[in-house]
């Protein structure tokens, strides 16, 4: 789900988590681009972390705007990117494609 309130306050404010627990934006991308993998090229996954299906183009179409936005922002803090017009964008892009790895593994199942 993609929740900007969650977003603030976890990413920016660093709020909500008991001691020595936290959630960060650098994580989250992390995971996508160098800990599965999946980004910027979902099609090198497959097999290993993703299926042939719906997913591997929701995800290229979500890679393709966070490379965007990490080009032009570079390093910088998450409220740099919640700050961007496009960052709900990311949120639809995301959701569909979480969607479409749902349906993937469901048919993935004996």
């Amino acid at each position: 789900m993609f929740d900007v309130e969650y977003q603030e306050r976890a990413w920016i404010r660093g709020e909500g988590f008991q001691p020595g627990q936290y959630d960060e934006f650098d994580y989250h991308v992390h995971v996508l681009y160098d800990g599965a993998a999946v980004l910027p090229d979902p099609a090198e996954s497959i097999g290993t972390v993703l299926v042939a299906g719906d997913e591997i183009e929701r995800l290229r179409s979500l890679g393709q705007l966070l490379d965007a936005l990490l080009a032009e922002h570079g390093d910088v803090g998450a409220s740099v990117f919640m700050a961007d017009p496009r960052w709900p964008e990311v949120g639809r892009l995301a959701a569909l494609a979480l969607a479409a790895m749902i349906r993937s593994w469901g048919m993935q199942q004996p």
